[in-house]
């Protein structure tokens, strides 16, 4: 009796400190998404998930597919989602599962879908009771955010008062600031309403001490005030955000405070303060999107390295089934066949231990390199599709802007991206090449040539003469820079009624001679030494190891083939 009674409790300890173990590590994730500190929670699911039992890596989960959605990995979050809603879940967590599913379906402008979620997480509220006080205010919120981002603004207000009552009633102050957000964003035409909301939900984050939050809210009042041009108190506000986001690790939050005060700064004739704080937003939105990348790439090989664990669990269970019903026949045949084939075997032995390492290693290699393409291809068509994004932002803003003078800004910045985005578009990437690949620069060059006609007012006419007909990688880009904002100065300055651009390219020795010219008969390009396009020619020019020589518009630049 003793016996079993020592063997109970060395169970009972074991059992309780894995249940111990995993109430921390939950309490700790839950502390970080307080704080909004989301790529530090994903590590910490990534690095203790294998550590844990079936049940609680799915919490880990579906955990997880929230983080995701905040991190703004709306693929990776689909995906996994798309995993758990296929497997046995609990009703809290398949509740937990379709909200989040709806604001992935949300952000991406796919009304169907996110009405299908919110509907089931509706049902699954409707059918287990015990479910409603711990999540229906957070559901409510998200069923006003669908009505709202859908033009139903007058329903998405009445959920939302709702989602208030019910609340305030149950006692929930997890959410009940998030309710006062989506209430003032709901108070479009009434900004004291509005600003009411954002002060009541400002005073409820500074109560659960949430430091993101708070800097968040600080913005949005600021941003307020910035819109009804009272820079001034709009600047008290986001110094308070300043202020408050010295220990922020959200990069993105700390940047959206440094992009408004530079606005703010600009509005109050301080230009050198707000150049400041628009280097400093800068800096963090580089940081930010690096963080994103990285975050990215890691989830990438999470995903690959589970579904190829999944696949071969399913295979060996089917190889187990069958591996069971033949043991028995090789048993006898082995044994029979054993005296037989032992001198045979003895021989070979050596032989099929080279042979075995041997596929081993191919297998490995082979798996290897097929994860790395998956990877670099993934990576090189996020690129793509990131550049895509970033020219449809620049032409958004460039319609939003009042002056000419920052819609041509805006317009040089799409070319310079367009042409780097051509690059892109005429050498893709893998493994199996490198940093000496060639581009052709004929079609390269035209591509340049046919965007500037596309987007031009003036009628454009061009002629060129390659004798060269490639670049290596490294070369093409900086030539592309250079042939773009050359185009730029001719259409911008060049005085004349049909403006025709002449190009050649030419090899002599080991060196590459670009001259180029338009047909303009006055020339008024400003010759300022900060000038932006001047300072690109320079750098591209400085980068390519090249020299170049100008005389007005016709430029002759000379560079190495190395």
């Amino acid at each position: 009796m003793r016996k079993y009674s020592s063997f109970f409790l060395l169970f009972l300890v074991v059992f309780c400190s894995g249940q111990n173990a995993f109430h921390v590590l939950r309490k700790e994730l839950d502390n970080k998404i307080q704080n909004s500190d989301y790529p530090t929670a994903l590590e910490l699911i990534n690095q203790n998930r294998e550590h844990y039992n079936p049940e609680e890596k799915t919490n880990l989960d579906v955990l997880k597919v929230k983080i995701l959605t905040e991190l703004g990995l709306y693929d990776e979050a689909f995906k996994l989602s798309q995993n758990l809603i296929n497997s046995k879940l609990t009703p809290e967590q398949q509740l937990k599962i379709h909200i989040e599913r709806e604001l992935i379906f949300e952000i991406n402008n796919d009304e169907k879908s996110s009405k299908i979620e919110i509907d089931k997480a509706e049902q699954l509220i409707k059918n287990y009771p015990d479910l409603k006080p711990k999540n229906y205010t957070h559901f409510l919120i998200r069923k006003s955010s669908y009505y709202r981002v859908n033009g139903h603004r007058e329903i998405a207000f009445e959920i939302a008062n709702e989602a208030k009552k019910y609340a305030m009633s149950v006692n929930d102050e997890s959410n009940l600031p998030d309710v006062e957000l989506i209430l003032g964003l709901g108070n479009r035409n009434n900004p004291e309403k509005r600003l009411a909301h954002f002060q009541r939900a400002l005073y409820l984050y500074k109560r659960l001490h949430h430091n993101e939050a708070i800097n968040s809210m600080y913005n949005n009042i600021s941003f307020l005030y910035f819109s009804k041009q009272d820079y001034k108190v709009a600047d008290v506000y986001i110094d308070s955000a300043i202020a408050n986001s010295k220990n922020s690790r959200v990069l993105n939050y700390r940047a959206d405070i440094f992009q408004l005060k530079s606005e703010i700064m600009e509005k109050q004739n301080q230009p050198d303060s707000a150049l400041h704080y628009y280097k400093l937003a800068s800096g963090l939105y580089n940081q930010f999107n690096n963080q994103q990348r990285d975050l990215k790439v890691k989830e990438l090989g999470i995903q690959f390295n589970f579904q190829k664990e999944k696949t071969e669990k399913e295979q060996l269970q089917k190889n187990i089934a069958g591996t069971r019903k033949l043991n028995i026949t090789l048993f006898i045949s082995v044994f029979v066949l054993a005296c037989l084939l032992w001198l045979i075997l003895k021989n070979k032995k050596k032989i099929e231990v080279q042979k075995q390492e041997i596929s081993d290693n191919n297998l490995a290699l082979k798996n290897n390199l097929e994860q790395k393409q998956f990877l670099v291809q993934e990576l090189n068509h996020r690129v793509k599709n990131n550049l895509a994004v970033i020219l449809s932002l620049i032409d958004f803003q460039k319609d939003q802007a009042d002056s000419s003078e920052y819609k041509n800004r805006f317009e040089d910045l799409h070319q310079r991206i367009k042409t780097i985005m051509i690059a892109h578009e005429l050498y893709s990437y893998s493994v199996n090449h490198n940093d000496n690949a060639l581009i052709e620069v004929e079609s390269y060059t035209n591509r340049i040539f046919e965007t500037h006609q596309n987007s031009s007012q003036r009628v454009i006419d061009y002629k060129i003469d390659i004798e060269n007909s490639t670049l290596k990688v490294d070369k093409a880009l900086p030539f592309g820079l250079i042939l773009n904002e050359l185009i730029t100065n001719s259409i911008k300055h060049a005085k004349t009624e049909s403006l025709i651009l002449d190009l050649k390219l030419n090899l002599i020795d080991d060196k590459i001679e670009l001259s180029y010219s338009d047909n303009g008969t006055n020339f008024d390009f400003e010759n300022k030494k900060d000038s932006l396009g001047l300072l690109i020619i320079e750098g591209m020019v400085k980068q390519l190891k090249g020299n170049y020589t100008r005389d007005k518009a016709n430029y002759k630049i000379t560079f190495p083939n190395d």
